[in-house]
């Protein structure tokens, strides 16, 4: 069928990232996961951000909105989260030459470690997001979208760079711990020349956003004055606190001394589940790697990192994916 379509998609707290195969070459979206429901809406939309309307409501998503809009529940099985898959799908369909009315979707989805060991929770979630099978209807910015979630292949978030192309060979022979750095959360996956452990699927809630919020709460006790979290979002680039026009000094050892401490955490947390880092090549994707890659390399000087962080996970969904349904190039 021409409007058969294989698409992988990423869904953060912070970040929504996914990606397509086109014509034997990738290309790949991302946008913010902040949602809030509207009535109404006027305003010129700025880019990155989109006006949907679904199911009779109509929805702001993406970076017209602040920080307070990010949810911070474990689980994905919500409507922030399945609105954003769906807005993925249609930013993809936009990207291709070929027909997209009613488009077949064949789909790669993350889900939490944590959700993923649960068959209960896994199905709840599959038939959430396929709408039980049905239609889905979706304009965005006054653009039409009709589809169907034909197949939908939920895989575990951590997968990092593990199973694309380009480097799948490099870890058939050996032990490798992905460390995936999210907003919310740190997942851990052991593989095995390949084989994930089940047992070594560890979730800690050591995000960056959590890091954001022990900076903007030590420096808000400090100096009282209020920190917010957008304001330490500043901080991990300007590396000091300024009040009024004037730097205050002491803060960059103070931001300094937090993020190493936190650092310190997502190591120990490893040691602390009994997943070892010994003979093993420790690998760290997510967003929140790049942000952190100066403090986890002094910490742990022969960490990796993967070159695309952002969009790893969605490399490997895509590439299992086109394998699992006899796509792959």
């Amino acid at each position: 069928m021409n409007n058969k379509f294989f698409y992988a998609v990423d869904s953060g707290k912070s970040q929504t990232k996914a990606v397509f195969r086109d014509e034997g070459v990738i290309q790949k979206i991302k946008f913010s996961t902040r949602v809030e429901q509207v009535a109404e809406f006027g305003a010129e939309l700025s880019p990155g951000s989109y006006l949907v309307e679904f199911e009779g409501k109509s929805y702001l998503i993406g970076s017209m909105l602040d920080e307070s809009r990010f949810n911070f529940d474990l689980s994905k099985n919500t409507e922030q989260h399945r609105l954003c898959i769906y807005l993925a799908i249609t930013r993809l369909l936009l990207k291709t030459k070929r027909s997209i009315a009613f488009a077949d979707i064949t789909l790669a989805l993350n889900i939490p470690l944590l959700l993923y060991k649960n068959d209960s929770q896994k199905k709840a979630y599959h038939d959430f997001v396929r709408n039980n099978g049905e239609s889905i209807g979706i304009s965005v910015n006054g653009k039409a979208f009709v589809f169907r979630i034909t197949q939908l292949l939920l895989l575990p978030e951590g997968l990092g760079n593990v199973y694309t192309e380009t480097q799948i060979n490099d870890y058939r022979s050996k032990k490798a711990v992905m460390i995936d750095v999210g907003s919310l959360n740190v997942n851990y996956l052991e593989f095995n020349n390949l084989v994930p452990n089940y047992s070594r699927m560890l979730t800690a809630d050591l995000g960056t956003n959590i890091l954001r919020s022990k900076i903007a709460d030590s420096l808000t006790t400090k100096f009282g004055t209020s920190v917010s979290d957008s304001d330490a979002e500043r901080l991990f680039s300007d590396k000091y606190l300024i009040i009024n026009g004037v730097k205050q000094e002491e803060s960059k050892e103070i931001i300094e001394r937090i993020i190493q401490d936190h650092v310190k955490e997502i190591f120990n947390y490893a040691k602390s589940r009994q997943l070892s880092l010994n003979n093993t090549a420790v690998v760290f994707v997510g967003g929140g790697s790049i942000l952190l890659r100066e403090f986890l390399l002094a910490h742990f000087p022969a960490v990796e990192f993967v070159s695309d962080a952002q969009f790893a996970n969605a490399h490997s969904f895509l590439q299992i994916l086109e394998t699992k349904y006899g796509q792959a190039k």
